[in-house]
């Protein structure tokens, strides 16, 4: 099974994260207006606070920002923590509803517990774990499929992290360009791993979105792109699948008022819904890009085009030429472009003015 599943197919995942504040009732209505708003998918993630920071790590600026506090960032993750036994409750409303669900992970406790456990194979590997080849190396391109998110990194950390991933020097980065080493490998992975570009912050300005190295990552990786987008609006995704993402992850709130270090870079059911509702409108748009007429022209062709006319009365056995000829509606006739082959042959009747030549 290729992933995203649907060839032809935007998949679109609503990224709670730690929009649930914490709490497990706020989660379940965050799903289900996910599901309403028309995603494909939502996505949590599984830490806690003692496997993910030190207790006197500071918050990034937004996070400052955001909460409107300068704790720990220790402190405020340990508010956002869900049970482990709330993934399984959470896991089961999704199936209920008919919605995927997905989750990243921090450490290989959290891995450990999302494959094992709660036997889920859609993985995502957040932009801060770029990085980190503890995870990395513990995660088998075999046994999941893997959203590798590029949030403050680089081309050269990207080729990296996919080459622990899948267990094999695929490509090379020399001088700024990128080489592929092993094709074999490469198709083995294409159908299990999407890159998401990524830009962190929260949320990014327009000017940093850089929406063009989406066409990059593609040209030089070859593989499946996504995107996630942490700009505001709905205009970035609708870009980006234009740029070829195939997947849209975006961030999913019930209100941007609420307290938390997310939930003003995200969308509110109506503008999520209004997102989808533009995706796939760009999906019916889009096409597959030959020329060719459209179903849609056959009745319109006759009418818009012109046929081969008398300009003026044409005697039998006159010549014509481009003083007695013209083109004229409606083209049900000979074709504008035949009127080469007619000049200086002889008409074999009479043509009035305006009816159509034939030969």
């Amino acid at each position: 099974m290729t992933f995203p599943e649907k060839k032809n197919k935007i998949y679109i995942i609503a990224e709670i994260g730690v929009n649930h504040n914490g709490k497990i009732a706020l989660a379940k209505k965050l799903i289900k207006a996910a599901k309403k708003s028309g995603a494909d998918a939502v996505k949590f993630q599984n830490f806690t606070a003692d496997n993910l920071t030190t207790r006197n790590a500071k918050k990034a600026p937004y996070q400052i920002k955001n909460t409107k506090n300068n704790k720990s960032q220790y402190l405020m993750l340990k508010d956002l923590e869900l049970k482990r036994d709330h993934y399984f409750i959470l896991k089961k409303f999704c199936k209920k509803i008919k919605i995927d669900f997905i989750s990243s992970v921090f450490d290989s406790e959290s891995i450990d517990f999302l494959s094992k456990k709660l036997k889920i194979n859609k993985i995502k590997i957040p932009s801060g774990e770029l990085t980190n080849p503890l995870i990395l190396n513990k995660l088998s391109i075999k046994n999941y499929k893997i959203l590798l998110s590029t949030g403050m990194g680089n081309m050269k950390e990207i080729i990296d992290a996919i080459n622990i991933i899948s267990k094999s020097n695929i490509y090379k980065y020399d001088k700024n360009k990128v080489k592929i080493l092993n094709h074999k490998k490469l198709n083995k992975i294409r159908n299990k791993l999407v890159v998401l570009h990524c830009v962190t912050d929260y949320p990014v300005e327009d000017k940093y979105a850089n929406l063009k190295c989406i066409e990059n990552l593609s040209k030089n990786l070859q593989i499946n792109i996504g995107y996630s987008d942490h700009t505001k609006g709905t205009i970035a995704p609708v870009i980006a699948a234009s740029k070829g993402a195939r997947i849209i992850e975006k961030h999913f709130t019930l209100s941007k008022k609420m307290k938390g270090p997310d939930h003003i870079a995200s969308l509110e059911p109506q503008e999520f819904s209004e997102m989808v509702k533009n995706l796939r409108t760009f999906e019916l748009m889009y096409g597959n890009g030959e020329k060719k007429v459209e179903k849609c022209e056959l009745k319109n062709i006759n009418i818009a085009r012109k046929s081969i006319v008398a300009k003026y009365l044409i005697k039998k056995n006159e010549k014509f030429t481009y003083q007695n000829l013209t083109a004229k509606r409606p083209g049900n006739g000979m074709s504008p472009m035949m009127i080469k082959k007619l000049i200086n042959k002889k008409s074999k009747k009479i043509f009035f003015p305006d009816q159509q030549i034939k030969i």
